[in-house]
């Protein structure tokens, strides 16, 4: 498979949103230190997804000791 090819196929797909997003992930994952850094991470914090899953931890109700008794009281 000719990687240049599938790119273009792939790019061609892709809305301008999309793209731009893309190519700053790319960006992001070239400029990237090689360390123990996953791709994940990166996408993470570039969306913003991880600051949103952050602030829905620190937003979540404390936990529940006892489930059961407390889906009773329900």
């Amino acid at each position: 498979m000719n990687i240049r090819e599938k790119t273009h196929e792939v790019v061609d797909k892709l809305s301008e949103n999309q793209l731009a997003d893309v190519l700053r992930f790319v960006e992001l994952l070239a400029f990237t230190p090689n360390d123990d850094t996953e791709p994940e991470e990166i996408w993470l914090l570039m969306s913003g997804n991880l600051k949103r899953m952050v602030d829905e931890i620190e937003d979540a109700p404390p936990p529940i000791d006892n489930w059961r008794s407390h889906l009773r009281g329900l």
